[in-house]
């Protein structure tokens, strides 16, 4: 496999959307930041009460809940970046290929020496992990920055006041839990994969508005089999049912608020299953078989 040819491909579907990936996730790291400034600057902070609350964070430092605090830390501040991503996935996803058909430019890169096979994995493989990868990486940054204004405060307040936050540095495995949330990904999107396939068959299929594509045919469907269960009296939808329970992750949490790293893995991994591998292979196959025949329409 030509690496150098993928590597090309990948940068030039970043290059199509370069404004979007860059600015997006600068935007979002901007607004986390100047929101705490903000409020620090509307509100007179009280140095008694602060330090007071210093000192009861460096009693954490041997509490067992300090793992989960910060996991659950972790976690909302990579939030709004992977909410963030997954909207702009979706929106990649779903007029990467509607919009080479629009504006005819199809023609130009089917012409180059890349398989109509490679183009469409290549597509999927932006939109599935790179995309997220990249608003991954500003949410780490972040962290990182945060990080090092936590070390900087910890070393004032020690010499400053002899109060050492050191020990919370050392005992809460930040590699571990960075580690956690970038292993997920690749999970994630395989978990993703059905509804990731189905946004492109309808970026491919589609002649004019896609994203009415990708959501009527899916509403019409459960309003039709809704109907039908209410009127044969049935005991229960079986495709609104599929859908709930392979997208819905709430039933397999068992931990409550003191869910750990390892638990939020597990719990992405057990909702791959065999309908992931068959849903995603015929959506897949279908979106290959339109650019094949029906790309230029």
């Amino acid at each position: 496999m030509n690496t150098s040819l993928i590597k090309a491909s990948i940068k030039k579907e970043l290059w199509e959307f370069k404004g979007m990936l860059t600015w997006v996730p600068i935007t979002l790291i901007g607004l986390i930041i100047a929101v705490p400034l903000l409020a620090l600057l509307l509100n007179d902070l009280d140095g008694d009460k602060f330090l007071a609350g210093v000192k009861q964070l460096a009693e954490l430092q041997s509490s067992p809940e300090l793992q989960t605090i910060f996991f659950s830390s972790t976690i909302a501040l990579f939030t709004p970046f992977l909410v963030v991503g997954f909207i702009v996935q979706c929106y990649y996803l779903i007029n990467c290929l509607f919009d080479e058909k629009r504006d005819r430019s199809v023609m130009f890169w089917r012409s180059l020496p890349v398989s109509d096979g490679l183009t469409v994995a290549i597509k999927l493989l932006t939109g599935a992990i790179v995309i997220p990868a990249i608003f991954m990486s500003a949410a780490t940054a972040l962290f990182l920055l945060g990080l090092l204004v936590n070390i900087v405060i910890s070393s004032v307040l020690y010499f400053g006041y002899d109060i050492s936050l050191f020990g919370l540095l050392g005992e809460i495995n930040i590699v571990s839990n960075l580690s956690y949330i970038w292993v997920s990904l690749l999970p994630t999107a395989v978990w993703l994969l059905p509804l990731f396939s189905w946004l492109m068959l309808a970026s491919i299929y589609a002649t004019k508005a896609p994203f009415l594509w990708a959501v009527l045919p899916i509403a019409a469907l459960l309003v039709i089999e809704g109907i039908i269960v209410n009127y044969l009296q049935l005991p229960d939808m079986f495709f609104g049912k599929f859908l709930m329970d392979y997208f819905s992750i709430t039933p397999s949490i068992e931990h409550g608020n003191s869910i750990q790293a390892h638990d939020s893995l597990s719990i992405i991994l057990a909702q791959i299953d065999y309908r992931t591998v068959v849903t995603s292979a015929v959506l897949m196959y279908a979106v290959y078989w339109f650019r094949v025949n029906k790309s230029e329409i």
